[in-house]
């Protein structure tokens, strides 16, 4: 089956006018009717105007989409793929928000209490599936998969007291900080503090700390600018 350009716009929910650019820059090239002139569309460019809308929802640029499209079609199934992963870990963490804000609510009305652990099991949660979108396969690449799930398990069965610390830490941690980048000593006090402040930061997730494995997370940080865009 063709569509004809008007036809196309109103299966997707685009204008004609954007169907257009998209010939224009090859993004989505129209056939032409031998006789009249006019774009036609095949059910193969059905299928790639689909991905094209796919990706835009996914806030991909179009230049990213060309060069996706350009791909095999196994590079773009990953793509997909990865974007699902994506959308089904929000969808579970607004899953456990909506749930959690409801038993809080019942709790105001005079409903079962909450644990203290409970209370802050899913902000412990959104950190969780924000670390593991970023880090997760890197993480895992660097210290195995065991390392990576006993590290998830120790953050996520944090006591209330533990948790409450483990954020007053890196408050310290960005104080110290914080004077160490305005001065440049790297003897001062503020300096060790921040060292010390990091080790008991670690050892919150960390089952096995040791000042071999400190060093070489340092030695990340120094390469790998998304440590520096996180603390500056």
């Amino acid at each position: 089956m063709t569509y004809s350009i008007q036809q196309l716009a109103s299966l997707a929910g685009v204008s004609t006018r954007t169907l257009r650019y998209y010939d224009q820059i090859k993004l989505l090239p129209a056939n032409r009717n031998v006789h009249n002139g006019y774009r036609e569309y095949s059910e193969a460019a059905v299928d790639r105007l689909q991905l094209i809308r796919y990706f835009q929802t996914f806030g991909f640029e179009l230049t990213t989409i060309q060069q996706l499209l350009d791909q095999p079609r196994a590079v773009q199934t990953a793509a997909l793929a990865t974007q699902r992963a994506q959308l089904a870990a929000k969808r579970d963490h607004l899953t456990t928000l909506l749930n959690t804000l409801d038993r809080t609510l019942a709790a105001r009305h005079g409903g079962p209490q909450m644990t203290d652990s409970e209370k802050f099991a899913t902000f412990k949660q959104e950190q969780l599936t924000d670390n593991e979108q970023a880090f997760g396969v890197e993480a895992r690449q660097l210290y195995g998969k065991d390392a990576v799930m006993a590290s998830q398990h120790r953050f996520a069965n944090l006591s209330e007291t533990e948790y409450h610390d483990m954020q007053a830490t890196e408050a310290e941690l960005f104080t110290a900080l914080k004077m160490v980048a305005t001065t440049g000593d790297l003897t001062s006090e503020a300096a060790r503090r921040v060292y010390e402040c990091h080790r008991k930061w670690l050892c919150f997730t960390w089952n096995n700390y040791s000042p071999v494995a400190h060093r070489g997370l340092a030695q990340m940080y120094t390469h790998d600018s998304r440590f520096a865009d996180y603390y500056n």
